[in-house]
């Protein structure tokens, strides 16, 4: 994890084009990766999820076909730019296995039996895929020169299998992550377009990002209602508490927190979860299917979350791994509070909140704050 100096953050000297197709100048923002199969991997991803959907979902059988579910988080929601920036998860979760809701692959299956802690009547197992991207930038990012004394831009790519064991008011989830940090995770290009088209701030510090980094993670979260709702229509209010770690080369940390809601027909999910390194925000969308006779009713309740960490590793904030880049001096103890309101009907849910973060470096000015949009819809 390497030193700060300007000459370590160069563009690419290799000879290019003065100008791409599009007529633009050629910035050689993204270098030639010295691994070649390494920028390979945010497609190669894809098109596993992809290939693996069908299996899982069932083909020509009149069942539920799962949840699916997105999670978009952005500074923009609190007309702010700068720090955790950007973040979006697509995330896609089976019926409920023990129930005959899917066709899953044998190997699948049997690795979801071996991971349930909880086997037994009333245990029910799902699977989960996911893939984000997530966005990182210093405040002012207008400047082309490297920002010594901010966090590095920095792009992640992940795609996550997820496993998740839900007995009564208790969930275990257990997620695997792949991917990569740096160019080839896309994340400059996919803002400097954003940023074009809505007409905002160009960014120009991407040259000085962090390299291209395989990732590899896995994460454990366990979720317990400490107080749940009553099942019938009403008024009604829950506490729900979590714990769990998550262990990579991106991010190794310890956490835990709660979050109280209450409302109007209450759902019976295991409450509501931020996305990022090796999170798994499919705990949103873990809800019993009802039965296709019930009738629809709308819902809606209000909720604040707070959850603390204790961070061991940050790659976004200590540099590449193996090579020298731009780092900062992370924190090791962070929280996050939360607070938002979520709204269903039949199938559909929508949740709205915003969170304010600890800050997350050494002299870091400006503590976070970004807002997040959550649409999960059960076919």
């Amino acid at each position: 994890m390497g030193g700060r100096g300007q000459d370590t953050f160069e563009r690419d000297r290799s000879p290019q084009p003065p100008f791409n197709k599009g007529g633009r100048r050629n910035t050689g923002l993204i270098r030639p990766s010295p691994i070649p199969w390494l920028p390979q991997i945010p497609m190669l991803l894809l098109v596993i999820m992809l290939l693996m959907i069908p299996s899982l979902a069932g083909a020509g059988e009149r069942k539920p076909k799962g949840t699916f579910g997105i999670f978009v988080e952005n500074d923009v929601f609190a007309l702010s730019d700068g720090g955790y920036t950007n973040g979006v998860d697509l995330v896609w979760l089976s019926p409920a296995l023990d129930a005959g809701g899917g066709r899953v692959p044998r190997w699948l299956d049997g690795l979801s039996r071996k991971l349930d802690p909880a086997t037994g009547a009333g245990s029910r197992r799902f699977i989960s895929f996911s893939l984000g991207q997530r966005i990182y930038t210093p405040e002012d990012i207008k400047r082309r020169d490297l920002v010594e004394d901010d966090r590095p831009y920095a792009g992640v790519f992940l795609a996550g299998l997820g496993f998740h064991f839900r007995k009564g008011n208790s969930m275990n989830s257990f997620q695997f992550e792949a991917g990569i940090v740096g160019p080839h995770s896309f994340a400059g290009d996919f803002q400097k377009i954003l940023h074009r088209i809505f007409g905002w701030t160009a960014p120009e510090g991407w040259p000085h990002q962090l390299k291209d980094e395989a990732v590899l993670a896995f994460g454990y979260d366990h979720r317990q209602k400490l107080r749940a709702a009553s099942v019938a229509a009403g008024p009604d209010w829950e506490l729900i508490g979590h714990a769990g770690g998550n262990l990579s080369n991106l991010f190794t940390a310890l956490g835990g927190g709660f979050e109280i809601r209450a409302g109007w027909n209450m759902p019976s999910d295991l409450g509501t979860s931020l996305i990022g390194p090796a999170s798994d925000a499919a705990a949103f969308l873990v809800d019993p299917e009802p039965p296709p006779s019930e009738p629809g009713r709308v819902g809606f309740h209000i909720f604040a979350a707070l959850d603390v960490h204790l961070v061991a590793r940050d790659l976004l904030l200590d540099g590449n791994t193996f090579r020298s880049s731009h780092r900062v001096d992370k924190e090791p103890l962070t929280a996050d509070l939360a607070s938002g309101l979520a709204l269903g009907y039949k199938r559909f849910k929508a949740c709205l909140s915003y969170t304010y973060q600890t800050r997350r470096f050494a002299g870091q000015r400006l503590k976070p704050l970004f807002g997040s949009l959550d649409l999960v819809l059960r076919f």
